[in-house]
């Protein structure tokens, strides 16, 4: 199997694990999410609506979960073919 598919792979079983057995790794980054849209906000001098909060809260969440899930995919096609991986 390439590395890629091997990647992408891992990177669904971690997306999967998320929902399941690191719950509260995703409620972490919720919470970390919620503090730099608050940043954002206060930094940026920028009034934002609930909804629009709220919505910039699920993209900076969604792509800390996406990175967080990368990498394991990432690190476990490492650990198992002892070679450093590139992207």
């Amino acid at each position: 199997m390439k590395i890629g598919d091997l990647i992408r792979e891992y990177t669904l079983e971690a997306n999967t694990k998320l929902d399941d057995q690191y719950n509260g790794t995703r409620e972490a980054i919720r919470l970390i999410a919620q503090e730099k849209a608050s940043d954002f906000i206060l930094k940026g001098d920028v009034g934002l609506r609930l909804e629009e909060k709220q919505l910039l809260i699920d993209i900076i969440a969604g792509s800390m979960m996406q990175s967080f899930s990368l990498g394991y995919g990432v690190g476990k096609v490492e650990g198992s073919t002892r070679k450093a991986v590139y992207l």
